[in-house]
């Protein structure tokens, strides 16, 4: 493999580690919402 493939796989291993990076973000980011909608619920509930 020349210099050339080396550079296409170390390429593809960057972009795929931060494909992966932004799909954690994204689920890390829903669990959030959905902790911060429960909070919200909680607290709405409390100052009746």
């Amino acid at each position: 493999m020349g210099q050339l493939g080396f550079l296409f796989v170390a390429n593809l291993c960057v972009w795929g580690g931060i494909f992966f990076y932004i799909l954690t973000l994204k689920k890390r980011q829903a669990a959030m919402e959905k902790d911060l909608l429960l909070l919200k619920e909680e607290s709405g509930k409390d100052g009746d």
